[in-house]
C-alpha cells in the first residue's frame, strides 16, 4: 500500500512538471517584460535630459516644460492680423516682451505652486541668467497676460513686468 502511494505521488509531480518548452516561453514572457520595465524607467527618467524637450540645453525641467508648444513656430495668436489701414496698429497687437510672444490680456492673482522663477523674458534659452526672483506658495503675483501655446504667464510683481511657466501657477481668490 505504502509503494502505490509512492508512485502516484511522483507520478503527480511528474505531470506537474513543465516540459522544456513551457518553461521556455515562461522566460522568454518574463525577460519581455522586465525590458519593457527597463525601457519605461529610462524613458521617464531621461526625458527631461538637455535635448529631450524643446529648448534644448535647458537642465531645469521645469523650465523645459514652457517651451513646449514651440515659440519659433507661428500660431493664429503670434501672427498678425491684416488690417486695411497698414500705418493702423494698437498698443495690444504689439508684443511687450524682446521675444515676441504675445499673451492674452488676463487680470487675476496667482501663487506659486512651488518654488518658481520669475524671468526677465519669457524664455529659458539663456538658463538662470533670465531669473529676476522666484516666489514661493503663498507669494502673489498679479497675472496680467498668459499664453496658452507657449505655457508662458506674463505677471506684475514688485512693479515689474516679469514671466513664469504656467503650470507652477495657481490662481487665488483675493490678494494678499
Amino acid at each position: 500500500m505504502r509503494r502505490n502511494y509512492e508512485e502516484e505521488r511522483a507520478s503527480a509531480l511528474e505531470d506537474e512538471k513543465l516540459n522544456p518548452m513551457q518553461a521556455m516561453i515562461g522566460l522568454v514572457a518574463l525577460v519581455a517584460v522586465v525590458v519593457i520595465f527597463c525601457f519605461a524607467v529610462w524613458k521617464i527618467t531621461h526625458a527631461n535630459r538637455p535635448g529631450a524637450l524643446p529648448g534644448q540645453g535647458v537642465e531645469n525641467s521645469q523650465d523645459s516644460i514652457a517651451n513646449w508648444g514651440g515659440q519659433n513656430v507661428p500660431t493664429s495668436e503670434t501672427v498678425p492680423e491684416e488690417s486695411g489701414d497698414p500705418l493702423q496698429s494698437s498698443v495690444a497687437d504689439q508684443p511687450d516682451n524682446a521675444l515676441g510672444m504675445e499673451f492674452e490680456e488676463v487680470d487675476e492673482y496667482v501663487t506659486a505652486k512651488e518654488v518658481t522663477n520669475l524671468r526677465s523674458e519669457p524664455s529659458t534659452d539663456q538658463g538662470n541668467a533670465t531669473v529676476v526672483t522666484q516666489i514661493s506658495n503663498g507669494q502673489n503675483a498679479h497675472r496680467i497676460g498668459i499664453n496658452a501655446a507657449t505655457g508662458w504667464s506674463q505677471l506684475e510683481y514688485n512693479g515689474q513686468v516679469v514671466y513664469a511657466v504656467s503650470q507652477y501657477l495657481t490662481t487665488v481668490d483675493t490678494p494678499q
